[in-house]
C-alpha cells in the first residue's frame, strides 16, 4: 500500500516513537508478507538503497514493523 501526503503533516503511532514528519506529496509504503524478518528486511532494504532505522515486533512475534531511511 502506498499513502501520499496531500499536505505537510506530523504522524505518530501512540505505540511507537518517534513522530514522523511528512512533506507535501511524500509517500509511505507498506507491505504485508509472512516472509519478512529483521535480517531479511535489512538485506532487501540495503539492496534498494535504504538502511533499517528501527524495527518493532508484537509480543507474540507474529507481526513486525520497520522504519527505513535512504542510505547515506
Amino acid at each position: 500500500m502506498r499513502m501520499k501526503a496531500r499536505s505537510a503533516l506530523k504522524a505518530q503511532n501512540p505505540a511507537s516513537d518517534p513522530a514522523v514528519d511528512f512533506a507535501l506529496v511524500e509517500a509511505l509504503r507498506t507491505e504485508i508478507s509472512g516472509k519478512f524478518r529483521q535480517g531479511g528486511i535489512r538485506v532487501e532494504s540495503a539492496a534498494a538503497g535504504f538502511a533499517l532505522g528501527r524495527h518493532w515486533n508484537d509480543s507474540g512475534g507474529r507481526f513486525t514493523r520497520s522504519l527505513t531511511f535512504p542510505a547515506t
